[in-house]
C-alpha cells in the first residue's frame, strides 16, 4: 500500500516497482519471477480472486519450486485458506505474506517478511503456510491476533511450524504429508450466513434466512465450547427449524483456543440434538471457508455435513 494524497488515505501501489526497489537482495535467495493478477485491498478479496490465485499456481506448479502471495493482513488467513483447500496434497511450498506497515514507510515490517517468505519458500515444505513476524505458520490454522503489531498472526490450536532467528527452524514434526496424488480442486459457494451469537441475541431477527432458498448452511458463533442461549433467547429452536428446512447448522465458537464439543454443557447437547455440527478445533475463519468450500460440491446436509467433517490439509485434528 502507498498514501494517497491530498487525504493520506492507504491505497494499493505498484509493486513490482516496490520490490526492485526496496528488496534487492531477493534474488541472492532465489531465481525469481514477479507476476501480479490483481491488486487490491485485501477487503475486497474473495471468491474468485480465490479461484484465480488457485488457478495461477496450479498452472505454474511444475515450472517452479515454490510461490509466495504478497496479501493484505486483513483477509489474508481467508485466502490462504481456500488456497489450502484447492491445492491438495502439494509437493512444495505455497506461502502468504505481508505487512502491518507499508513497504514504502520507515520502520515497514514488510522487508523482512517478504526476505523470510521467499527463503521458506525454497525449502522442502509440502503445504499452504503463512509467513510473517519471523513465524511459519499452518495457514488454514492461523488466525490475525493484531491490527498493529508485527507479530500479528497466531495458530491457537496448532504448534507453529517453524521459527525464524538466525536460522530457520522447522518443527518437522508439525509438517504436512500426504502419499496421495496431487489434486487442484478449485470453487467455493457463498450460499451461507454466519450470525455471531451475543447475549441477548434475537433469533426471530434472522428468520428470513430460513426461508431463503440461496442460503444452504448456516454457521452460529457461540460462547467458549459451542454453548448458545437455551432459554428466552432460543437458539436450540432456531436450529431445529433450520435443519427442517434441510439448512445444515454449524457451531463454532468467538473464542479461539480450544476445541468445540457439544457434549460437555446442556446448551451444547441440545443443540447437538437438535441437528447443529460442531466445528471442532478449526479456526472461525478456516471453518468459514471450509464450508464454502464443501457448499461447492453438494447442496445435500447431509453431505455436506460429511465433507465438512472430513479433514484436507491438516485444518482440524483427525
Amino acid at each position: 500500500m502507498v498514501t494517497l494524497e491530498p487525504d493520506m488515505v492507504l491505497t494499493p501501489g505498484n509493486l513490482q516497482d516496490e520490490l526492485i526497489q526496496h528488496v534487492p537482495e531477493l534474488n541472492q535467495i532465489a531465481n525469481i519471477d514477479v507476476e501480479i493478477p490483481f491488486n487490491e485491498d485485501s477487503a475486497n478479496v474473495g471468491i474468485p480472486h480465490w479461484n484465480q490465485l488457485a488457478s495461477i499456481i496450479n498452472s505454474r506448479m511444475n515450472d517452479y519450486d515454490g510461490f509466495v502471495v504478497i496479501h493484505g493482513t486483513d483477509t489474508m488467513v481467508y485466502t490462504a485458506s481456500a488456497l489450502s483447500f484447492c491445492l491438495l496434497n502439494l509437493r512444495k511450498p505455497v506461502i502468504f505474506t505481508g505487512a502491518q506497515r507499508p513497504l514504502s514507510k520507515l520502520r515497514s515490517d514488510a522487508r523482512l517478511n517478504i526476505i523470510d517468505a521467499v527463503e521458506v519458500s525454497t525449502l522442502d515444505l509440502n503445504e499452504v503456510l503463512i509467513v510473517f513476524g519471523q513465524s511459519i505458520l499452518r495457514a488454514n490454522r492461523t488466525r490475525k491476533t493484531s491490527r498493529t503489531s508485527y507479530d500479528a498472526f497466531y495458530t491457537p490450536n496448532y504448534p507453529a511450524i517453524g521459527n525464524i532467528g538466525q536460522k530457520v527452524t522447522l518443527n518437522s514434526k508439525q509438517t504436512l504429508q500426504s502419499s496421495a496424488a496431487y489434486l487442484f480442486n478449485p470453487g467455493f459457494s457463498s450460499s451461507m450466513i454466519s450470525i455471531h451469537i451475543f447475549p441477548g441475541c434475537e433469533p426471530a431477527l434472522y428468520d428470513d434466512a430460513l426461508k431463503n432458498r440461496d442460503i444452504n448452511a448456516i454457521l452460529l458463533i457461540g460462547f467458549g465450547i459451542g454453548n448458545i442461549p437455551g432459554k428466552e433467547k432460543d437458539w436450540l429452536k432456531y436450529i431445529e427449524k433450520a435443519e427442517k428446512a434441510g439448512k445444515a447448522v454449524f457451531i463454532n465458537s468467538s473464542t479461539a483456543h480450544g476445541s468445540i464439543d457439544l457434549e460437555v454443557y446442556e446448551s451444547g447437547r441440545k443443540a447437538l440434538d437438535a441437528g447443529a455440527t460442531g466445528c471442532m478445533d478449526m479456526t472461525l475463519e478456516a471453518s468459514i471457508v471450509k464450508i464454502m468450500k464443501s457448499l461447492s460440491q453438494t447442496d445435500k446436509k447431509t453431505q455436506l455435513k460429511e465433507l465438512f467433517l472430513k479433514p484436507i490439509a491438516g485444518e482440524l485434528d483427525s
